[in-house]
C-alpha cells in the first residue's frame, strides 16, 4: 500500500508531474514567481480574464485543500484547471466553501502524497528524468523560435519566467497551446524549470552544461 503525506494530520495525494512546479505554488506557497503559474492555468482553462493576484496557499481551507490536491494528483486539463481556478477565488473572497460537485469528482482519485515543496523559484516534479529526449528538444525548438534565452544546467531548465509567462498569454493561440503542451511535457519527463531573471543568449551558452539557445 503507498504511504501518503500527512499535513497537519490529513493525508494527500502526490502531485502529477505534468503540473510542475505550479502544483507547489497553488498548494505549499505562492511565490513572488505566481504570474507563471496564472499564465499555466489561463491558457490551460481557457479563461483569460483569471487573475490570482492576492492568492495565498495557507488560506485554503481544509476541503479546499483536500479537492486542490485532488485535481492536482490528475493530468492537469481544461476541466481541473477550471476547478483549481473555482478554488483560486474562492480563497481570494474568503469563502471557505467548494463545489460538492468538485469534491465527488476528484476526491475519489487521491492515492499517494504530494511532492514537498522545493526553493522559491524552482519547479521540480519528483520524476526521474525521461531517456527520450525530445520533451526538451520540442521545448528547446519552441524557445529558439520565440527567442527566449534557455540554458540546460545541471538538469535544470534556466528561463526567465517573466518570458516564459508572456508567450503563455501570447494573442496568438497557436503559440499559448504548443509552449502550453511543451511545458506539461517537460515535467512529465522530469526536467525542472528554474527562473532566471534577465537570462541573455549569451549567457545560456555559457553556463549551460548540457545545452542550450
Amino acid at each position: 500500500m503507498n504511504e501518503r503525506k500527512n499535513i497537519n494530520g490529513h493525508y494527500y495525494a502526490e502531485f502529477h508531474p505534468g503540473w510542475g512546479g505550479f502544483a507547489e505554488e497553488l498548494f505549499h506557497y505562492t511565490s513572488r514567481y505566481y504570474f507563471a503559474t496564472e499564465a499555466f492555468l489561463q491558457n490551460l482553462s481557457g479563461d483569460r480574464d483569471f487573475k490570482m493576484s492576492g492568492y495565498k496557499a495557507p488560506q485554503l481551507s481544509d476541503s479546499q485543500r483536500e479537492v486542490l490536491a485532488a485535481v492536482l494528483s490528475q493530468p492537469p486539463d481544461e476541466r481541473g484547471a477550471a476547478v483549481v481556478i473555482s478554488v483560486i477565488n474562492a480563497v481570494l473572497r474568503r469563502d471557505p466553501g467548494v463545489d460538492p460537485g468538485q469534491v465527488a469528482d476528484y476526491l475519489p482519485q487521491q492515492e499517494k502524497p504530494p511532492v514537498v515543496a522545493n526553493a522559491e523559484g524552482s519547479w521540480h516534479p519528483q520524476r526521474h528524468r525521461s531517456a527520450c529526449a525530445s520533451p526538451l528538444d520540442s521545448f528547446l525548438s519552441l524557445a529558439e523560435r520565440l527567442q527566449m534565452p534557455v540554458a540546460i544546467c545541471e538538469h535544470h531548465v534556466e528561463i526567465s519566467l517573466h518570458q516564459l509567462a508572456e508567450q503563455l498569454q501570447s494573442a496568438n493561440a497557436t503559440i499559448r497551446c504548443n509552449l502550453q503542451e511543451a511545458v506539461i511535457q517537460l515535467h512529465n519527463a522530469g526536467y525542472m524549470i528554474r527562473n532566471h531573471p534577465h537570462l541573455t543568449h549569451a549567457e545560456a551558452h555559457m553556463i549551460a552544461d548540457e545545452d542550450a539557445v
